[in-house]
């Protein structure tokens, strides 16, 4: 064999060596590279309140009702909807024929009650009279001097007047109708800038709620801005038509201008607390509804795990977790949702 003969297989017998070794290290890598490599972060655990979240109407807080003490068919109607008006306006006025001739009625057996008493009076001076008869004549004069009070009273109140500067939201009747005693003519709103908002929301969340518990409000007319409100007033029964409980918020002042009418968002922060754990909301692979699915890591073994969790509500960019990650000190956030159940991975720190 000659010398260029042994060097060539000495060549050959090398390079045969090298493609092994490299094939030895690709296998090496590539069983590297089956550990997939995950980010996590650590469940925080915080005290927190469900927010609740519903929609409202604005209102005045002297938004009323105005209607007549006494029945009877409505001569004038002064006003349109939508008018504003000054204190003392008259708004409405009953026709005043039979009003006005009730009091004469009354104005005239006062005073023949009147001279009867002075009547019964001598006579009962005089002894012609028994002292019954002087008291019950005493009491008939007390009984119509009250019933002319009265007819005065109503013939002074046979018209709607504004109870302070305001707005005429409604007008619910019109001239020549006959309304009722205390049947509402006008819807009245004042135009102090005391605004509440009135909500509805439902029993499970009433309980949760006291008053001065803030809230945040925003409109469509003003999507860019938020308003600052706290719960006023709390109602303990029912709606019987949506079963919902109303509550009403005082909206701090603001220097946007309001309407009575406008459609309020309204998100409440109850006082009562209680613990959640915290996790970024890309730490969810799945969710449905209030459920969803993690990875959890056991930092010691490496191994990745599977939990469903009870999704209570969104906090920022977090998702707060009622059930579901006690005793859970990590999560997978980049990575998780090419993981199965008991795999093993590499965490990058």
């Amino acid at each position: 064999m000659t010398n260029g003969t042994k060097k060539g297989m000495v060549l050959l017998l090398g390079m045969g060596l090298l493609l092994t070794a490299c094939r030895t290290e690709e296998k090496a890598e590539d069983k590297i590279r089956t550990v997939p490599r995950v980010k996590t972060v650590r469940v925080e655990i915080r005290e927190l309140s469900k927010p609740i979240h519903t929609y409202g109407r604005v209102a005045s807080k002297k938004e009323i009702r105005l209607s007549f003490k006494i029945g009877g068919i409505i001569q004038t109607i002064a006003v349109e909807e939508g008018q504003t008006v000054k204190k003392g306006r008259i708004l409405a006025r009953l026709n005043l024929a039979e009003i006005r001739s009730q009091v004469e009625q009354a104005r005239s057996s006062a005073e023949k009650a009147g001279r009867d008493l002075e009547r019964i009076k001598s006579l009962y001076e005089e002894k012609a009279a028994t002292l019954e008869q002087y008291q019950n004549t005493q009491t008939y004069a007390r009984v119509a001097q009250s019933q002319l009070q009265a007819a005065e009273f109503n013939l002074r109140h046979a018209e709607i007047r504004a109870p302070s500067d305001g707005r005429i939201l409604k007008r619910l009747m019109e001239e020549n109708e006959m309304t009722g005693p205390g049947s509402p003519v006008f819807f009245f709103a004042s135009l102090d800038r005391d605004w509440i908002i009135r909500v509805g929301v439902s029993d499970r969340d009433l309980v949760r709620l006291t008053l001065g518990d803030e809230a945040v409000v925003t409109f469509d007319a003003y999507p860019e801005s938020t308003f600052k409100a706290e719960v006023s007033e709390i109602v303990e029964s029912a709606d019987p038509m949506t079963g919902t409980y109303e509550v009403e918020l005082r909206l701090a002042a603001a220097d946007k201008k309001l309407v009575s009418g406008f459609i309020a968002e309204v998100v409440l922060s109850p006082s009562a607390t209680r613990l959640f754990s915290l996790i970024p909301v890309e730490a969810l692979v799945r969710a449905e509804g209030v459920l969803g699915r993690v990875f959890t890591v056991d930092p010691d073994s490496g191994k990745v795990a599977g939990r469903t969790v009870t999704i209570a509500f969104l906090f920022g960019r977090f998702a707060a977790v009622s059930e579901g990650l006690e005793g859970t000190p990590l999560v997978v956030t980049d990575g998780a949702s090419t993981l199965t159940d008991g795999q093993m991975v590499e965490i990058v720190r």
